[in-house]
Order: structure tokens, then C-alpha cells, then sequence
């Protein structure tokens, strides 16, 4: 009897891969990385629809789809569920540190003298835990760092959440939730949920003009884009980025183990993002 053992061989980049990334890195005078939950899971976190997924995670709970479940509506028809399963979020957020994927992006921005702009579909504020400047970032889908009202006709303000992950979970059990100061209705996070209609999008929107300034400071000048753990399913980072193709003529480098084509002259890489950042600043360190 024959016994055969499948081995995963790893996709190894190829030196006319990695010497155009090198020449788009060295040519570029901005870089915009883009990046999705799978920017994440090399942290230790997982992603939306992953084995392990934090979608799955919540169906299995509920017995409902994530849809009904994380949207306002939802919200407000089960608080303690939502404010707990947030609090674990906040928690594990705030324990987690950023892979070394981060600090790369980071030194190649200061290395080759790169102006930057961080583009993200991911609540964790990581980018800003890993020392990148807070003007330069773009939550796409508001963060887990502010609270809002969950009626925004009463209260259009967000203020900077104060409470642990832990003080979060140890109240929902008893019930007691985060409240808006100002309307003193139950507060939600400002993160724009499924079918939302009450998000307070002030933060967003300023963080915005400031990537349109970026864009119009290097509209002629030579873009390169890291589209990092974003998949096709929810396309607010992929749509990001075919814009940056199509008006700014941007490079872009595609890291996603699964969803990773890409027609040429742009480059796709079937890998993690701390793998796949890894193998290309070793090549440029040893260039």
C-alpha cells in the first residue's frame, strides 16, 4: 500500500517580482497601504470569513445571520449581547499587538522618504498603535476608539471610549451600558454596522478630506499601493484601490493568500501579509 502525504509548498516570489516591487518602491514618491481584516490574522486575530471568522463566531451564537444581528436595529433589540460582543472585541484589540508587518511598512515609508496614507476596513486601531501618525489614516468603517448616541437626531457628537473591554463585558452581564452624555440614550460604538442608518460620520468625513489633500499633493507624481487582507466580499478597500489604479495610474501589490489576482503590470501575492512583507524587505535589505 502507497501512502501519499499532500505538502502545502508555499508560493516563493520570483526575482522579477521582487526587483519590481524593489523599482516600484524606490520610484514612488507616495505609498498607500490598504488593508483588510486579513491584515490581522498574523497578529492573532481573525478575520470576518476565515475558519475561525468573527461572522461565524456571531451566527453560531445567535442563530441569526450577521446581518440581522450587527446593525443598529439589532443593537437596540439586544444590548447586552452587542455591547458584550464588543467588549470582547475592545479586549482583544487592546491585548493584541501589531505583527511586524506594520513596523516594515513603517521603516520602508522613513527609509525610502515616502509620503503615506493609511486606508483601512478595520476597527482594531493597529495602524495607530504601530506609530503611524493619526492624520494619515482612514477607518473606512469607524473605529472601536469612540463611542456615539444611538440616536443621532438627539446627539451628533462622538467622544473617546474610556472603558476596558473588560469593564464593557462585566457591565452588559449586569446590564449596565455605555450611555450618550449629552442625550442620555444607550451609546453605540462609532463603527458603521450593516444596514446603518444612525452612524456619525464627522470623524470619517475629516479623515477623508485629509486623504483627498494626500491625493491632490501627489496627483502627478508616482503612487504605489499595498492592498493588504482585503477580500471581494465587502469592497470598500478593493474599490479604493482600483481608483488609485484608474485615476492616479498607481502600482499596486495585492497580498491575500486567496484573492489575489491581478492583471500585470501589477502584482499579485498569494501569501499572509507578514510573510509576504517579509520575503520583500529581506529582498531589499540584501539588494
Amino acid at each position: 500500500m502507497i501512502t501519499f502525504v499532500c505538502q502545502t509548498i508555499s508560493y516563493i516570489l520570483t526575482m522579477n517580482e521582487l526587483q519590481t516591487i524593489k523599482t516600484w518602491i524606490e520610484n514612488a514618491n507616495a505609498i498607500v497601504i490598504n488593508t483588510g481584516a486579513g491584515m490581522g490574522v498574523d497578529s492573532g486575530l481573525a478575520d470576518y470569513r476565515g475558519n475561525g471568522g468573527q461572522w461565524g463566531q456571531v451566527e453560531n451564537d445567535t442563530q441569526k445571520s450577521i446581518f440581522e444581528v450587527v446593525n443598529p436595529q439589532g443593537f437596540l433589540e439586544n444590548p447586552k449581547y452587542s455591547w458584550t460582543l464588543f467588549g470582547k472585541r475592545i479586549k482583544e484589540y487592546a491585548e493584541t499587538q501589531p505583527h511586524n508587518g506594520y513596523r516594515i511598512l513603517k521603516n520602508w515609508i522613513t527609509n525610502y522618504h515616502l509620503d503615506y496614507f493609511c486606508l483601512t476596513s478595520n476597527i482594531d486601531s493597529h495602524f495607530q498603535k504601530s506609530g503611524f501618525a493619526e492624520e494619515n489614516i482612514r477607518e473606512l468603517h469607524g473605529t472601536l476608539a469612540y463611542f456615539q448616541s444611538s440616536r443621532p437626531d438627539l446627539a451628533k457628537g462622538i467622544w473617546k471610549n474610556e472603558l476596558s473591554g473588560d469593564e464593557i463585558i462585566a457591565n452588559a452581564q449586569k446590564e449596565i451600558f455605555p450611555m450618550c452624555p449629552i442625550s442620555k440614550v444607550l451609546a453605540r460604538p462609532n463603527v458603521y454596522m450593516f444596514r446603518d442608518e444612525t452612524y456619525i460620520d464627522t470623524r470619517s468625513k475629516e479623515q477623508e478630506k485629509r486623504f483627498q489633500l494626500f491625493l491632490e499633493r501627489n496627483k502627478e507624481k508616482n503612487i504605489l499601493v499595498f492592498e493588504i487582507g482585503s477580500g471581494p466580499h465587502v469592497q470598500t478597500i478593493r474599490i479604493k484601490t482600483r481608483m488609485l489604479r484608474s485615476e492616479y495610474k498607481a502600482n499596486i501589490v495585492r497580498i491575500n493568500p486567496k484573492d489575489y489576482t491581478l492583471k500585470p503590470p501589477h502584482i499579485g501575492i498569494p501569501k499572509g501579509a507578514l510573510e509576504a512583507l517579509t520575503e520583500i524587505n529581506n529582498y531589499l535589505s540584501n539588494e
